[in-house]
């Protein structure tokens, strides 16, 4: 093969990193079945959180500084490896949910934007001095900056051209022999031949999964490798058109074709729902051109632009088309890779393993649960895992989702087993809802601070597209992690920017009236830095719903702000002196979180009771009528011991004790 043909085989990876054709009749020898955790590392971005929003634009731009000092040294390909670690962080911050309506006035795209600016600058001085390209360098990003170089002509006899008139009937999609074709052939086989076999032996991952839907949609099966070349079947693949997932949708497009995009989950990221879209995009673009080749360039610039270049050009073949440069370079890397997976040994690969098949069990939940809650109950150190079983997942709770429910996926085989552990776990342990009414002057920023939330989870869970429209009287829903506190000890909060009287109160379950009177404060004027009394006990996962009944079927209301005794007596028709008697309070006042009984006791029955910050054994048992010391004989504790908020307590009737 005449190498000197080839100078542009850069240019045709970087442009056409977006598809490849053809089911290879070789695939490789699959390895040993790989557990989740064995993808974790290259499959799983954290998203950012807003807490951790600076640190990760510093991470970003301290890689971006050690490039340039490599660059300077001459060690391109140490250069190259802190550029890569600079994308991984940014596709980390791209995939966060909390950026909109987050830190306040700051815009977060534009400082994000400005560093990738610089990143990518610094990437195009290091990719022609670098020898091998890695597997997830954002290549695409680089292809406007290359320049174009000018084939010469391959003989029609020439041996690359051969070979691909050999294995080009293999294919259920075009394959034409030209020199574009052979030169991208030749960069898998050089630059970018570390690249390729990194592809490969991932695409065993995703292989059952994505095969089997083409199939069923009657669509080629080749165009398995689009997802190839589109994101390396990395779910989290880095793009500067904020595209995402195995097919690299763009948010408009995957809207269009039916995705949900919103604060919770991005399925452009799922395996399953991203490939049906992908399949009923590319049938549309086939329907309309007719022929594949039109059809994958207009995936990768759009119909409206191939169809104008057709009608520029009087014809509809491809290779006559004035397209972009990257569009220009994406069919000839397609037919390529095409080629090479149906006979690597031909073109000089040794035969790689495939990653064994990523399988799971799904389980439908019908209440938001935390991911870290979940990775406890299946054995997991960390959420890792779980992250990659369910890649859609923006933030690190599932969708609060109660009346259609949300479809989990876990590890195969646990399925059964995780759901009877969920089901087994207190309430008090579990992720839960609170209710909180928005006061003037509160925004979801101060809202989240004030309850060390996101944003974004606060969006998603009241189905807010903009952050900012919450309005005074409205309430809204936090999702609280199970088992979550707030900072015990002092008793003491330090106010901190954004946050307002009323968020610190809902946070710490008392009164306004209180937190003012506690501090002597007659307004509602607060700086940050201040430190406010707020009592001494800790803070643990609010529930949305107000009502529950006990084991021996007596109900219990949870008190949520603005409620008065009067107002639950009328809900629940009963009178407010019951309340009062059932529950033991001599006055009228009640706190956000406080646990009343609504019913009286059944003649006989045990009860429980869930303490509630300010317990003692011996408020208990004056509720219940009982004395503290029988309380704590039925629950094998003493006297003295420490009562922790959310345990749950026996109550011996009078009757078990006559």
């Amino acid at each position: 093969m005449n190498i000197g043909l080839c100078v542009r085989i850069a240019v045709g990876l970087l442009g056409a990193l977006q598809w490849v054709a053809c089911a290879p009749f070789w695939a490789g020898h699959a390895q040993a079945p790989l557990s989740v955790a064995d993808v974790v590392d290259s499959l799983a971005v954290d998203p950012v959180l807003e807490q951790e929003f600076d640190g990760a634009l510093k991470t970003a731009r301290w890689r971006w500084l050690r490039a340039l000092d490599e660059s300077a040294a001459g060690r391109y390909d140490g250069a190259r490896e802190e550029l890569d670690q600079a994308y991984y962080t940014l596709a980390a911050v791209d995939d966060s949910p909390h950026l909109e309506g987050a830190l306040g006035q700051r815009d977060p795209q534009a400082e994000v934007d400005a560093v990738v600016e610089v990143v990518e600058r610094a990437y195009l001085g290091v990719l022609p001095h670098v020898e091998n390209l890695s597997p997830d360098s954002p290549l695409s990003l680089l292809l406007m900056e290359l320049g174009d170089e000018i084939l010469e002509e391959f003989p029609a006899d020439a041996v690359p051209l051969i070979r691909i008139h050999q294995l080009a009937p293999h294919c259920d999609l075009p394959v034409d022999a030209n020199a574009q074709v052979a030169s991208s052939i030749h960069f898998f086989q050089t630059r970018g031949r570390q690249t390729w076999e990194a592809w490969h032996r991932r695409s065993g991952r995703y292989r059952d999964v994505i095969v089997p839907i083409l199939r069923q949609a009657g669509m080629p099966e080749d165009l398995f490798y689009l997802s190839m070349i589109e994101s390396g079947f990395n779910p989290r693949a880095y793009s500067r058109a904020h595209a995402a997932g195995l097919w690299q949708f763009v948010r408009s497009t995957g809207r269009l074709e039916g995705l949900r995009i919103d604060n919770w989950v991005d399925e452009r990221r799922d395996p399953v729902k991203s490939t049906q879209a992908a399949v009923r995009h590319l049938r549309s673009l086939y329907k309309e051109f007719g022929d594949w080749r039109l059809a994958a360039a207009a995936y990768n610039s759009g119909r409206g632009r191939v169809r104008r270049a057709i009608e520029k050009a009087g014809t509809d073949d491809f290779w006559r088309l004035e397209l972009p440069r990257e569009t220009r370079n994406y069919l000839p890397l397609l037919m390529a890779a095409a080629v090479i997976a149906k006979d690597p040994a031909r073109f000089g690969f040794e035969a790689p393993a495939v990653d064994a098949a990523i399988t799971w069990d799904q389980v439908k939940l019908t209440e938001l649960i935390d991911l870290k809650t979940a990775a406890r109950l299946l054995g997991f150190s960390d959420t890792g895992p779980l992250r990659v079983l369910n890649p859609e997942l923006r933030n690190l709770f599932t969708p609060h989702r109660p009346k259609k429910g949300y479809l989990f996926n876990v590890p195969p085989g646990q399925g059964a087993g995780f759901l009877a552990a969920f089901n087994r776990m207190p309430k008090s342990e579990r992720s839960g809802i609170y209710e909180y009414k928005v006061s003037r002057g509160d925004n979801l920023w101060n809202i989240a601070r004030a309850f060390g939330v996101s944003t974004g989870d606060l969006a998603g869970a009241n189905g807010l597209a903009n952050a900012s429209l919450i309005r005074p009287g409205q309430v809204v829903v936090i999702p609280i992690a199970g088992g979550k506190v707030a900072p015990a000890g002092s008793g003491t909060h330090t106010v901190r920017r954004g946050e307002s009287l009323s968020t610190i109160a809902s946070r710490y379950r008392i009164s306004l009236r209180d937190l003012r009177s506690w501090n002597g404060i007659t307004g509602d004027i607060i700086r940050p830095g201040d430190k406010l009394k707020v009592g001494t006990q800790v803070l643990t996962a609010r529930q949305r719903a107000p009502v529950v009944t006990t084991d021996s079927g007596r109900a219990v209301h949870t008190v949520r702000g603005g409620e008065s005794l009067w107002a639950i007596a009328r809900t629940h028709q009963v009178a407010v002196s019951d309340l009062k008697r059932w529950n033991g309070l001599i006055e009228d006042v009640i706190r956000p979180g406080q646990s009343l009984y609504v019913a009286a006791v059944q003649t006989g029955a045990e009860d429980s009771y869930t303490v509630v910050r300010g317990d003692t054994l011996y408020s208990i048992a004056r509720r219940f009528g009982v004395e503290a010391a029988q309380i704590a004989r039925r629950n094998q504790m003493s006297l003295s011991s420490t009562l922790l908020t959310g345990m749950e307590l026996r109550i011996p009737s009078r009757q078990q004790l006559d």
